[in-house]
């Protein structure tokens, strides 16, 4: 997917090393840097790739996306925003499908950074009645960090919703997750976890004392991808198993078996902005080879 990302013609030169292009009704913002390639949906203000120059793709992205205007996009960090699930409409709240405003660009001998900006509206306004901005500031270099900043005065849910890209589901363990979780799909919580997990299927955890880095140990890669977690009160560990993934029109055959998703996230204990006291959340991802 991400060969498809690069190749969509230009439709706009804001730096030597980012462009404007166009995938369905989406605009992308493409990064082809020395240091890095990725690409930014101004719909969602969400990251769809990051590749350091040295290394293989960070994240996985869907080959069934409909790209269409309005339609979460699979893959990725979708920023899930103001609401965590499914308790409102849209699934994971409006954020991730709504269009996004650059704000401002920055290129580097390291990179390139960007901000994007989500303010409120009547559309938002009919969906939650607050006023908020909601800044998202993604630097791509040799690693990624997406940070977020929600200013106004209310309480809201968050994660950004990785997908890693793995070589097989099994293969590759999850730790420093901390030793409780609440188990979304048996509806109970488990203690003396042990930290870690290697998915194999449908899993669906919210770990609520996690460490401040997440690893994940890729054997059939042979890499160890980090998250370092920031003001996360929450990790969560999610791949939809075989069953689900069938009903999933944006996922292809065996799809789920290429990723694994670790979410830094703000669900049990919420952020809460106030006048002059913004609340924030932020990742970043580095990779290394396995020792």
């Amino acid at each position: 997917m991400n060969d498809t990302l690069f190749a969509l013609p230009v439709i706009d030169r804001l730096s030597p090393s980012l462009t404007r292009r166009l995938i369905g009704e989406v605009p992308v913002l493409v990064v082809d840097h020395p240091r890095v390639r990725g690409a930014v949906s101004l719909q969602g203000g969400q990251l769809l790739a990051w590749q350091p120059a040295d290394g293989a793709p960070g994240l996985w992205l869907g080959e069934r996306n409909a790209w269409t205007a309005g339609t979460a996009i699979r893959g990725g960090v979708p920023l899930c925003w103001p609401w965590f699930g499914t308790v409102a409409k849209p699934s994971h709240g409006f954020a991730r499908v709504l269009d996004w405003d650059l704000v401002s660009h920055e290129t580097t001998g390291a990179g390139v950074v960007l901000v994007l900006r989500l303010e409120a509206s009547d559309v938002t306004r009919a969906l939650w009645p607050h006023e908020f901005t909601l800044t998202t500031r993604i630097s791509l270099g040799a690693t990624c960090s997406i940070d977020i900043e929600t200013t106004g005065e209310h309480d809201s849910t968050a994660a950004l919703h990785t997908y890693l890209a793995v070589g097989s589901l099994g293969g590759a363990t999850v730790s420093g997750l901390g030793g409780h979780y609440r188990d979304n799909l048996l509806a109970v919580n488990v203690d003396d976890a042990g930290g870690e997990v290697t998915p194999t299927g449908h899993i669906e955890r919210v770990y609520t004392a996690p460490e401040g880095v997440s690893a994940v140990r890729d054997e059939t890669l042979g890499r160890i991808v980090r998250l370092a977690h920031r003001e996360a009160s929450d990790v969560v560990v999610w791949n939809p198993g075989a069953e689900l993934a069938a009903g999933m029109a944006d996922l292809a055959d065996e799809d789920h078996l290429r990723f694994v998703c670790v979410e830094t996230g703000r669900v049990g204990t919420p952020l809460e902005s106030a006048p002059g006291r913004p609340a924030r959340l932020g990742v970043t991802l580095s990779v290394s080879p396995m020792g």
